[in-house]
């Protein structure tokens, strides 16, 4: 059996892919990076597309990416991307032209991963995924529709992280209001074993399931379990009020600290709780409870790293803005005397010199923006590393005593240009 698998780099579409391979299904995946794709799974036929763009839309590109093919799985989804109108054609435009292809060539077996929760939200996320859902059940097709609950991996993204790097907190261990939340999560692994069976038997046609597993915790008891997980020990538990997570989430979508933002929070108040029974019933398998997933994988160094990594790359990044800001508002309020006399070596224009002064300061100030509202943080960072070198290279030239200089006016550059290659490596997702 040939699968299109949409989304298939994300976190649950790649561990769907896996399973289908394992299973030896034949996969065709639709992925906006094909090359990083393709280094995964190389046995896969792979597709590009970019579900934002109208080509998405096209009835065209779908009749050809659902020649020979026998099923779909649709797993592509966004929280809260920097465009409302990215989440509709992720979410509607896009998955509305493929579902019309497959009916359109007979291709009836669709299964669309959606989220818990959503039918209740009103969070532009919620209401797209919602119409999303509701357009494929109106179609004269084989559908199946998970709303799965907070799915955790051996790997995390998204709110998973979150979840490890709360755990992974200091001195305290802090919860969104009582963290009596409750919550049930599942195994990305087994939902996707799940989806195995359901291509294979067909079960749970014109259905929607809700895949969870069998232990219902609340907020504060997930995130104990995963803190001691993790190897740290207990900690007194800091309730943080609604409020302050409301203005925090705020400041998440102004300077795009993902996934701090409006949209997880506001999904974290609805239902995060599933329906195990129905699933287990409808796919013969049994997802693991939370204890067990974390016992059959004891944590290593790179987990605690990764949880305690996660809570400082907003406060990395903005640091970073914050530095170049200063460096550019200091640079533009100097005064044309004090860059005539450094750069007098160079360029014996008063004019030149200043004019070369203002354009520098700036860049800064450009670099600071991207930096704050989290716009191209990857290439950001090797602009970053470029001037950061270069200034350093010409004052080097221009006055090379600075760098004995008891304040360390050079000196500086150096842990700066390590803290700019670690904010390169954090902002590298997948």
């Amino acid at each position: 059996m040939r699968v299109l698998v949409v989304g298939a780099n994300g976190f649950i579409g790649s561990a769907v892919v896996a399973a289908l391979l394992g299973a030896e299904f034949t996969v065709r995946a639709v992925v906006r990076s094909p090359e990083k794709f393709t280094s995964r799974f190389p046995t896969a036929e792979t597709l590009s597309a970019d579900l934002r763009e109208e080509a998405a839309g096209d009835a065209g590109y779908w009749n050809a990416a659902l020649d020979g093919v026998d099923a779909v799985v649709n797993a592509a989804g966004v929280l809260q991307p920097r465009r409302e109108a990215d989440t509709w054609a992720v979410h509607v435009r896009a998955p509305d032209a493929l579902f019309a292809a497959c009916e359109r060539l007979g291709v009836r077996r669709v299964i669309q991963i959606s989220a818990v929760g959503v039918e209740e939200g009103d969070t532009v996320f919620a209401r797209s995924k919602r119409e999303g859902d509701a357009g494929l059940m109106e179609r004269d097709l084989d559908w199946t529709v998970l709303r799965p609950a907070i799915v955790v991996g051996d790997g995390s993204y998204g709110g998973t992280s979150m979840l490890r790097a709360i755990a992974a907190f200091p001195m305290v261990t802090p919860v969104i209001g009582d963290g009596d939340t409750p919550m049930d999560v599942i195994h990305k692994d087994d939902l996707a074993q799940g989806i195995v069976r359901l291509l294979q038997t067909g079960a749970a046609t014109k259905a929607v399931l809700e895949p969870a597993g069998p232990e219902r915790l609340d907020l504060t008891a997930a995130v104990q379990a995963y803190r001691r997980w993790l190897g740290l020990p207990a900690r007194a538990v800091l309730s943080v009020p609604n409020g302050a997570v409301r203005a925090l989430a705020r400041l998440g979508d102004v300077f795009k600290l993902d996934p701090i933002n409006t949209t997880a929070m506001a999904q974290f108040k609805t239902r995060l709780t599933g329906d195990a029974e129905t699933f287990a019933a409808a796919t013969g398998i049994t997802p693991r409870a939370l204890s067990e997933i974390l016992t059959a994988r004891p944590s290593e160094t790179q987990d605690l790293w990764h949880a305690r990594l996660y809570l400082l790359r907003p406060l990395v990044r903005l640091s970073l803005a914050l530095l170049w800001l200063l460096s550019g508002l200091l640079g533009l309020f100097a005064g044309s005397g004090f860059f005539v006399s450094v750069l007098s070596p160079l360029i014996s224009s008063e004019f030149i010199a200043t004019a070369v002064a203002i354009a520098a300061s700036l860049a800064d100030l450009a670099i600071a923006v991207a930096l704050f509202i989290g716009w191209r943080l990857r290439a950001m960072a090797m602009v970053q590393l470029a001037m950061v070198i270069g200034y350093t290279a010409i004052l080097t030239v221009l006055a090379p005593a600075l760098w004995g200089d008891p304040f360390g006016v050079l000196l500086k550059n150096l842990p700066i240009i390590a803290l700019i290659l670690v904010h390169r490596v954090l902002e590298e997702e997948r």
